[in-house]
């Protein structure tokens, strides 16, 4: 079990890298199209780039298990399907329409407050807490407001309610893909982009007309490829992977570091200097990460006990 638990850690601390690197592709395609049609895009990607994959393990499935029966999995992955948009796809407009009013800093701070309302969400779930992930929270939350809040908070300003109900929303959808990670990964992941890209095009087509045009979606093509295929099939099938062998809370320590993954994008491509405050910040980030991923005794069983949801 402990290289199971090494094993979703992992993949948990990758999805972060690449959602940490996404920050720079989400902003320009923000530049040419509305958040209702770049969500609308960029999900719908994220759903044809997993169709093949889904195919392949279901024709997999088939040859190894005559007994399987395709339609009845499928009708079973609906529903978890459906929860994981209403949560995830509310957690991503959140995002895009609060950094219309917020800077990008601040919104990443109040997004991180997940990291708190997941314990708490889970505590009316009866899943006990111990006091080293609590520790573990708040350490991440002040490794945050270091990286993120150089500035100050400053005033309350509406983005900063739309950010807090992003990081409520993705709170719950932790909870969700840690109820149902026993399931076929790659159909559910695939699922739940299906729901959200192709229901976007709704608000897209009446608040944002003429948004969605091949002129549009050639001038963000690289963006759309990365948060389509990378960030989007990539990222979020991976956490679902990761939730296999990894509980919430300590899954969404690991998440969090994106934070430090974006400021080493910003150094990467653009050169940005670190301030000694953000160095500071990334090595509380770091501790927090390492009292996270220590397993409890009650995770030892967790990936068996998935397995079969």
């Amino acid at each position: 079990m402990g290289e199971d638990l090494t094993k979703g850690n992992l993949l948990l601390l990758l999805a972060a890298a690449i959602w940490g690197f996404s920050l720079v592709s989400q902003q320009a395609g923000m530049e040419v199209m509305g958040p209702w049609s770049f969500t609308a895009v960029r999900c719908t990607l994220s759903a044809v780039a997993l169709f093949p994959l889904m195919v392949y393990a279901e024709k997999k499935k088939i040859k190894e298990n005559t007994d399987y029966d395709w339609k009845a999995d499928t009708k079973r992955t609906i529903f978890p399907a459906f929860l994981c948009f209403l949560t995830l796809g509310a957690c991503i407009q959140f995002q895009q329409f609060g950094l219309i009013y917020t800077g990008v800093g601040k919104g990443a701070f109040v997004t991180a407050f997940y990291i708190f309302l997941t314990p708490v969400i889970g505590l009316f779930m009866k899943k006990k807490v111990s006091g080293r992930m609590w520790f573990a929270v708040v350490l991440a939350m002040a490794g945050i407001y270091l990286i993120s809040m150089t500035g100050g908070i400053g005033n309350i300003n509406p983005g900063d309610m739309l950010m807090l109900g992003a990081a409520l929303t993705y709170a719950f959808y932790l909870h969700i893909v840690d109820r149902y990670s026993g399931r076929d990964i790659i159909k559910l992941s695939c699922f739940q982009f299906v729901f959200i890209g192709l229901l976007s095009f709704i608000p897209a087509f009446v608040f944002e007309p003429g948004n969605i045009t091949w002129p549009h979606i050639l001038t963000t093509m690289i963006p759309i490829l990365y948060a389509g295929i990378i960030s989007g099939a990539g990222g979020f099938t991976l956490q679902m992977i990761g939730q296999k062998y990894t509980e919430p809370n300590t899954a969404s320590i690991i998440l969090s570091s994106e934070t430090v993954f974006s400021l080493f994008a910003g150094w990467l491509f653009f050169r940005e200097i670190l301030k000694p405050v953000e160095y500071i910040g990334c090595a509380v980030m770091v501790i927090a990460i390492a009292l996270a991923v220590i397993p409890e005794k009650s995770q030892t069983g967790n990936a068996g006990q998935k397995a079969d949801r």
